[in-house]
């Protein structure tokens, strides 16, 4: 399984210790143009990473990305948000240049040939059948396991599946403060914990180190190809 790690410019030293390849997330679409962030000359890095875009999907910023991968000698471009039309312009012109391109799941259909990140954050259902569900529906050598890194908290009852996130400084702080029982979730390789305050019931839904690991190890069961980090979310747990 090929493992792949996101970190902006200045916190390319840092992921570095990972010992994974790194995937530059400096970039952004604005404007119609391709925008980055300041970078060492002599950055070395596996993958361009577009952090967001603006929906300008033109032959010049497709030109732009293909001229910053010949300059940085990029060797895949990842695109984690819903962007169709982008994704299948990018696709046409990275395959013709030997470079693999990653999409969000929502554009698989967009780059027949591109690698889908299928996030593994899940706040209902069951994470081993959807992804059978999705190795079914793409192959799992094209399935890249985008490890979004879950810190939640639902108020209950939480109809809406929607929760508040959480930073790991807030979440640490709810375990010292209720010392709750911690149990794991089979069905989302998670774990969670319950307390109550103000009179209202909460619902604690987070990864550590052992649930990503779980999870990665469910993917190699399934024979998926690769597997993605942010370092931000992870810088903790690296090790």
């Amino acid at each position: 399984m090929q493992w792949m790690i996101a970190a902006a410019p200045e916190l390319r030293e840092a992921a570095c210790a990972a010992h994974l390849p790194i995937a530059n997330a400096a970039y952004r679409i604005q404007k119609g143009a391709l925008c980055a962030l300041p970078m060492a000359a002599g950055l070395r890095c596996g993958a361009l990473l577009l952090n967001s875009s603006d929906g300008s999907c033109s032959q010049v910023v497709v030109q732009s990305i293909l001229q910053e991968c010949a300059r940085r000698r990029y060797g895949t471009v990842i695109v984690p948000f819903p962007a169709p039309a982008l994704t299948s312009s990018l696709a046409r012109h990275l395959y013709r240049a030997g470079i693999s391109l990653w999409v969000h799941e929502t554009c698989a259909h967009a780059a027949p040939g591109g690698m889908v990140l299928v996030c593994t954050a899940m706040s209902g259902g069951d994470i081993q059948r959807r992804l059978r569900e999705c190795c079914r529906a793409f192959g799992a050598d094209r399935i890249v396991l985008d490890l979004q890194r879950l810190r939640m908290d639902f108020r209950l009852p939480a109809r809406s599946g929607q929760g508040e996130p959480l930073t790991q400084a807030a979440l640490d702080a709810l375990i010292r403060e209720h010392q709750p029982a911690v149990f794991f979730s089979k069905d989302l390789f998670a774990r969670y914990f319950t307390y109550a305050k103000n009179g209202e019931s909460h619902f604690i839904l987070f990864d550590d180190a052992d649930t990503l690991r779980q999870k990665l190890r469910l993917g190699r069961q399934l024979g998926v190809a690769a597997a993605f980090f942010q370092w931000p979310e992870v810088c903790d747990i690296a090790d």
